[in-house]
């Protein structure tokens, strides 16, 4: 393939013309675009806290509960990354990056978080504005765009060269980071990732970026992550699926609650054992006869497991659960799981309240269903006292609160319930005076 096919080189772009992206390079080539996110979608500081909640989530998680966060050294993951996790005590990025260094000497490290989005509000509410007109131009991906920090001075990715079915935005918030591509799989042998891939460099072409750039490559793209001459790199890739979708994937939204971000955080996450009964008899006896034939009783695991499908596919809870699934998706913008909500607050006498964004809503079976960030709320009946306050405040002007407060007891209580699930979810502005 000689030098000048255009999918051997970035197209360069000094601006976010979102509309001509889509139209000329999505899906075809990288394209490098030049000093457009300068603090956005990913400010330094705000990566740091949203580093220091992952360790921290990290460190609380149960033994069954998957990780998102990997520690390696030198090409070994750490089995109890603790003691190199970022903390408070680092005040910044630069100072876990100085704690590293002054603790490693010659090693090098890498730290990946993945669900990044998912930790802290701030930093997913920006990259959601962030990439909200394109998702206006592509599409809204269908299971949620995914986020993934990258930190470290590791001579390339842990995992070696290897392709995604995620078309990937990298965007560099601290430091130089040079990524290697190859327009098809360089090796023959039957390996999914390579980690060395030395003999295989002369057939690559390389790209560096660096802070208030972004890099898109599409996802057919063989890829890996080196460091610029052994220094330090702060990145945050977002990656939007483009092929090898499976139903799995949808599976579990369709069956089970999405108000549980704690436990969306990673996809192997076994939402359906919330769903099924607990300390089933795992052991059966033999229901084989005498003339050979199987008993048609069902062992109870399976009868139960049964039972449970048999409820969540009736066509009626079916079709109410799939409007509930794409009022919140399509309310999280593109990024699930969203942050989990905010703990309940008292609203101050004189407080003014307006909304953030809109909060969506639809009427369902026997109640009425509103999405706001992610959150999902269900409502019985016709709503009433919660749609009048919502039609309140949706012009987006400070309303005080004890106008939206007043009328009956019973409308009194369902609008301070309404609110207050709003500030959870992070849907309301507040101001006092």
């Amino acid at each position: 393939m000689s030098a000048s096919d255009p999918r051997r080189s970035p197209r360069l772009r000094e601006t976010l013309d979102w509309p001509a992206f889509v139209a000329q390079d999505w899906d075809r080539r990288p394209v490098l675009f030049k000093g457009v996110a300068h603090g956005r979608p990913f400010a330094l500081d705000e990566v740091f806290r949203s580093a220091v909640a992952a360790a921290a989530r990290s460190r609380r998680r149960l033994p069954e509960e998957p990780d998102n966060t990997v520690l390696t050294l030198g090409r070994l993951q750490q089995l109890d990354p603790a003691p190199w996790m970022p903390r408070c005590e680092d005040a910044s990025l630069d100072g876990y990056r100085q704690r590293m260094l002054a603790a490693l000497g010659e090693r090098r490290y890498a730290l990946v978080i993945s669900a990044f989005h998912s930790y802290r509000w701030p930093l997913w509410r920006s990259e959601r504005a962030f990439f909200a007109p394109l998702w206006r131009e592509a599409g809204l991906p269908v299971t949620g765009a995914i986020t993934t920090l990258f930190h470290g001075n590791y001579e390339s990715t842990p995992v070696g060269v290897h392709r995604d079915r995620f078309a990937t935005f990298m965007v560099p918030v601290q430091g130089r980071k040079r990524m290697r591509f190859w327009t098809r799989k360089p090796w023959r042998e039957a390996i999914s990732t390579l980690p060395d891939y030395r003999a295989h460099l002369h057939s690559s072409f390389l790209v560096e970026a660096e802070p208030g750039d972004v890099l898109y490559w599409p996802a057919d793209y063989y890829h890996v992550g080196e460091s610029v001459d052994g220094g330090v790199c702060t990145s945050v890739n977002l990656g939007v699926p483009r092929h090898e979708h499976r139903p799995v994937y949808e599976l579990e939204d369709l069956m089970v609650d999405l108000g549980r971000a704690d436990a969306q955080i990673d996809p192997a996450a076994q939402l359906l054992r919330a769903a099924l009964p607990a300390d089933l008899a795992v052991l059966a006896p033999a229901r084989i006869g005498a003339d050979g034939v199987l008993a048609e009783a069902l062992p109870p695991a399976l009868r139960a497991a049964l039972d449970s499908a048999r409820a969540m596919a009736a066509p009626a809870a079916l079709r109410t659960r799939v409007r509930a699934v794409s009022l919140q998706r399509l309310s999280a913008g593109g990024f699930e799981p969203p942050p989990a909500r905010a703990p309940a607050r008292a609203f101050a006498a004189d407080a003014r309240v307006a909304l953030i964004d809109t909060v969506l809503r639809r009427r369902e079976p026997g109640g009425w269903r509103f999405a706001a960030h992610g959150h999902g709320l269900r409502v019985d009946g016709e709503a009433a006292a919660e749609r009048a306050l919502l039609a309140r405040l949706d012009p987006g002007a400070p309303v005080p609160v004890r106008e939206l407060l007043r009328g009956r007891a019973g409308e009194r209580r369902a609008a301070t319930a309404l609110l207050a699930w709003l500030d959870e979810c992070r849907a309301l502005r507040r101001l006092r005076g």
